[in-house]
């Protein structure tokens, strides 16, 4: 983005709008819309960014006139995480406006640089951001253009910066085009709404775009790649968001869930506001299991007598126990009793949910939270749901309804599916409203587990899934070194569920003890990490 010499009949005309007082020093960036330029203030010994709009784009009048009217309105924010504005001038046929000049890096130049970052670090720049959008969504103002290189980090105070704030929706004549014909905003960070050229932005727009910054800095990329700009835009529109604890098991589920919540394609599926992501991050992160499952940790041998049992859907956890809770037989038993009054809790709020919708429409809204695709026969049609995805079926009134979906299973390197069968199905005798079905990992009347496998060891890896049991599965797969969470398909999850790996020449580590506490109540998600030295 940075060139070094400065095009000289834009530094000439900005010297002359400026006038004495200002020193046009040199050209520090370029964008679509402008140029940047260092200016030291002489008057008050400063230094000062002035950005100017570049002048070979073809402005019409009425929004050069509404950028310098909203800029002003801009400029009466005051947050310590937003980059004031000082001043907005016109002259010599340019348009510009200055802002304190900051002595550190974008965070855009720092995520290509680093790669990825600490979770408890993406947080601390992420949290004040959330609140720097909160403030001026308050006043009426949506960025519309939130990305990383739009986040300054500075250097002296490790402050996190927010710029170029409403700049985007100045220019786009508020019909989500600009003159030029390019639709306002940076694909990457786009959210659906804003792709398909909606005028009527607001504050979830940002929050999407906010979610995708979030998702490149804990996991090093955005959600959505691509080879040109149609590409990565249709993926924004059609495909499902990743989950980014599917891409790196570093990643805590809580902030995992927290993202690809705000990363949701409606925006009322989304968080409402800046101020509900803050308080999601607050109470998730202390509510969340704050460590990674360790093969060394639970590595043990594993008794070929030990006795199968299926665990009921209703006592499974869905997150690993934090410090200082209850441990032993009667902290198992108040788990269970606490997992049976929130299954009651949850079952009588999907009781009342249909009660209240029963004048509408029947519509069977089908959503899918296994991390593996499923197959979905219903009113006559088949339908594959993505991981993620959701369907919505209307349903004729007064007519029994009856469905079943079935997981896809993933295919092994031996040519063999992987795991075993998951199925369920959905039965109504005379739907109304909105009938809301999920699959998840608690079908029928037992529950599954999907290990993701992550091979640190330097070796390839077969993986045999409760092994020693009566119940023993072999993957049919080979896990190779250096992968990170790969999916081996769906298992019985058992008290006494066990994952082996074997390593060549018969080395070998098993994840055991408490895998149930350590599995997401409904995708079945174990992130499962092996290193060298778990190998005996």
């Amino acid at each position: 983005m940075t060139d070094p010499t400065a095009p000289s009949d834009t530094t000439d005309r900005l010297a002359k709008a400026l006038g004495p007082k200002y020193e046009v020093r040199r050209l520090v960036g370029r964008g679509g819309f402008a140029e940047v330029y260092e200016v030291f203030d002489k008057a008050l010994e400063r230094r000062l960014a002035v950005k100017v709009l570049r002048p070979d784009i073809a402005w019409t009048s009425g929004m050069l006139q509404r950028f310098k009217q909203e800029t002003k309105a801009i400029a009466r924010l005051q947050h310590p995480n937003i980059l004031p504005i000082h001043f907005v001038g016109d002259g010599e046929g340019i348009v510009y406006y200055a802002m304190p000049y900051v002595e550190g890096e974008s965070l855009g130049d720092l995520l290509r640089r680093a790669g990825r970052l600490a979770p408890d670090r993406a947080v601390a720049i992420a949290a004040p951001i959330l609140d720097a959008l909160r403030h001026a969504h308050e006043q009426g103002l949506v960025h519309r253009d939130i990305k990383p290189d739009n986040i300054m980090i500075e250097t002296a105070s490790g402050r996190p910066l927010l710029v170029d704030f409403g700049i985007a929706k100045q220019l786009d004549g508020g019909a989500g085009l600009t003159q030029t014909g390019f639709v306002v905003g940076t694909p990457h960070y786009m959210s659906p709404e804003q792709a398909l050229g909606q005028g009527n932005l607001d504050a979830r727009s940002d929050l999407y775009a906010f979610g995708a910054v979030l998702f490149q800095m804990v996991t090093g990329a955005p959600p959505f790649d691509g080879q040109t700009s149609q590409e990565i835009v249709g993926k924004h529109l059609a495909e499902p968001p990743p989950v980014p604890k599917d891409v790196d098991a570093r990643i805590p589920l809580w902030l995992s869930n927290v993202i690809t919540r705000c990363l949701q394609k409606r925006p009322d599926e989304r968080y409402q506001s800046a101020a509900m992501v803050s308080d999601a991050l607050s109470r998730e992160r202390a509510s969340g299991s704050q460590e990674q499952v360790s093969a060394q940790r639970v590595v043990a041998r594993v008794s070929t007598e030990a006795k199968t049992e299926l665990v009921p859907s209703g006592e499974r956890r869905a997150a690993t126990p934090r410090p200082g809770g209850s441990g032993g037989t009667e902290g198992r038993k108040e788990r269970r009793t606490r997992g049976r009054w929130l299954l009651v809790a949850v079952s009588l709020a999907a009781i009342a949910a249909i009660g209240w919708f029963w004048l509408g429409r029947p519509t069977l809204v089908f959503e899918n939270r296994l991390v593996a695709p499923v197959r979905i026969t219903a009113a006559g049609r088949e339908v594959v749901v993505e991981p993620g995805g959701r369907l919505r079926v209307p349903l004729r009134r007064g007519r029994p309804f009856v469905a079943a979906w079935t997981l896809i299973r993933p295919t092994g390197s031996s040519g063999a599916p992987e795991g075993v069968e998951v199925s369920g199905s959905i039965n109504a005798d005379r739907p109304r409203g909105r009938l809301v079905a999920e699959a998840h990992a608690a079908a029928g009347d037992g529950a599954f587990f999907a290990p993701l496998i992550t091979n640190n060891t330097g070796r390839p890896l077969t993986v045999v899934v409760n092994a020693g049991l009566q119940a023993a599965i072999p993957c049919n797969c080979t896990v190779p070194p250096g992968a990170v969470r790969q999916m081996i398909g769906y298992y019985p999850l058992f008290q006494n569920s066990t994952v082996k790996v074997v390593a060549p020449g018969g080395r070998s580590a098993t994840f055991t003890a408490d895998l149930v506490a350590e599995v997401d109540r409904l995708s079945g998600v174990v992130g499962l990490k092996f290193e060298a030295a778990d190998l005996r």
